[in-house]
């Protein structure tokens, strides 16, 4: 019985997170404010009744496509923090995974740099709008990682920025500026995905002068 009920929970977890998937493509196909339940079903393949059993508004699954955007950041870059290399590395090998996140997870990662501008000028209610700092504070939550090591370099002496705030700034603009960008190719391989984040991660970190 124990294994029949955990049958029927992932059964459930792998159908929204089919939602959430169909959704952070219908988003990026057709924006974030045209796309509709509708869409996201046919998308889906599936009736709008199977959407609304998980979530009950658009709104809804725009915010679990942001969670799982910026739950695939952390993954990312949480291991990079423990590795015992100098703070320059770190942070170039954050900058690296983090463009890499960026074209692997393109629909999701382009859904939400479009969508939280439109919610926070929207009409949208209480409940949404605190979900929306939540969601905020998540992504300054991840930030701040990266704001952490500037720190730590410029104490041990690897780095060195007039600002770490706007060193910080410039340097998340320009990595998530790639999903304006960039576009999926059918002949792209994970050599060139790779060699594509070290180049735009190393033009960040390390500038254009000789």
């Amino acid at each position: 019985m124990q294994a029949q009920t955990a049958q029927i929970a992932n059964a459930k977890g792998d159908s929204r997170q089919q939602i959430i998937e169909a959704a952070a493509q219908c988003f990026m196909l057709k924006g974030l404010e045209k796309a509709t339940i509708d869409d996201i079903a046919d998308v889906l393949g599936a009736t709008k009744g199977r959407v609304y059993h998980h979530f009950r508004s658009k709104n809804a699954i725009y915010f679990a496509v942001h969670r799982q955007a910026m739950q695939f950041c952390f993954d990312a870059i949480e291991p990079l923090l423990l590795l015992p290399i100098p703070c320059h590395e770190k942070l170039e090998a954050m900058a690296t995974a983090h463009a890499r996140v960026m074209m692997d997870t393109l629909p999701y990662q382009r859904s939400i740099r479009l969508g939280v501008e439109i919610y926070l000028r929207g009409s949208t209610t209480e409940a949404e709008r605190a979900v929306l700092s939540e969601l905020i504070k998540q992504r300054n939550d991840y930030e701040d990682l990266y704001r952490d090591v500037l720190r730590s370099g410029l104490a041990d002496g690897t780095l060195d920025v007039p600002s770490i705030e706007i060193a910080g700034r410039v340097m998340m603009g320009a990595l998530n500026g790639l999903v304006d960008w960039y576009r999926v190719r059918p002949d792209q391989t994970d050599a060139d995905r790779d060699q594509i984040a070290r180049t735009l991660a190393r033009t960040v970190l390390h500038g254009m002068v000789r």
